[in-house]
C-alpha cells in the first residue's frame, strides 16, 4: 500500500529564501525519484508564513525506511544539504498518511494557491470524518480537492486535506460562500477537535504548481 508522507518544517524568520534555494538546487536533484516521489512542495503564505510543506510518496513503509537510510548515507545529502539546512529550521513535523481519495491535479497547472487543512478529530473518528468529507464535497464547486488523507503515524486522529484555488481571490470568494461547509460542520462537527488551515504557494520545483 503506498504511503504518503507530509513533512512540515518551521523555518527561522529570514531563512525561507535560503531554505527554498537549497531545496531546489541541492535536495531535489540529489533525491530525484530514487528516494521517494515528490508530489508537492509549498511554502506558507497566509497562516503559516515561515513553514514549508512537502509531500512525498513511498511504495510502502518498509520502502520508506530503506530509502531514508540510503539517503542519510549520501555525502551530497548529508554535507551539501542537511548540514546547511538544519540551522535554518526551528521545528520539523512528519505525518505518514493513507490516501482516502486519489490525488487530483488542478486544471490550471500553474500559479495556483493551495490550502492545507489539518483536521484533528476525536479519538478514533478520523476515518469516519474523512469518508464524510470525501462523499459530501462540502467545499465550493470552484475548489479542487487535491487529496484527503488519514494519518497513520506522526500525529494520530487527524485528517489532512489539500485544496487548490486559481488565486487568492478565488480562496476569499470561497470563504464568503461557505454555506455548505458550515452546514457540513453543523452536522458532523462533533467529530472534530480543531482545524488548522494554511494558504500556500508552490515552490518553483514543485510538481503541483
Amino acid at each position: 500500500m503506498p504511503i504518503d508522507e507530509l513533512r512540515i518544517y518551521t523555518v527561522a524568520p529570514g531563512g525561507l529564501a535560503e531554505y527554498l534555494r537549497l531545496a531546489e538546487e541541492v535536495a531535489v536533484p540529489v533525491r530525484g525519484d530514487a528516494y521517494g516521489r515528490l508530489l508537492g512542495f509549498w511554502f506558507g503564505e497566509i497562516g503559516s508564513a515561515h513553514r514549508v510543506f512537502n509531500l512525498w510518496q513511498h511504495d510502502d513503509l518498509q520502502a520508506r525506511q530503506a530509502v531514508r537510510a540510503r539517503l542519510a548515507a549520501l555525502p551530497a545529502w548529508r554535507d551539501d544539504y542537511v548540514a546547511k539546512v538544519h540551522p535554518l529550521m526551528q521545528e520539523q513535523e512528519i505525518r505518514l498518511m493513507e490516501a482516502v481519495t486519489p490525488m487530483a491535479r488542478p486544471a490550471d497547472t500553474d500559479h495556483n494557491v493551495y490550502e492545507t487543512r489539518l483536521i484533528r478529530t476525536k479519538v478514533g473518528k478520523a476515518a469516519e470524518f474523512a469518508t464524510l468529507l470525501r462523499d459530501t464535497h462540502p467545499d465550493a464547486e470552484a475548489v479542487v480537492s487535491v487529496g484527503i488523507w488519514t494519518t497513520l503515524a506522526g500525529r494520530l486522529n487527524e485528517v489532512v486535506q489539500i485544496l487548490a484555488y486559481h488565486d487568492v481571490g478565488a480562496r476569499l470568494a470561497a470563504s464568503l460562500a461557505q454555506d455548505r461547509w458550515r452546514a457540513f460542520l453543523a452536522r458532523h462537527g462533533d467529530l472534530v477537535d480543531r482545524i488548522e488551515s494554511s494558504l500556500m504557494l508552490a515552490a518553483p520545483h514543485s510538481p503541483l504548481r
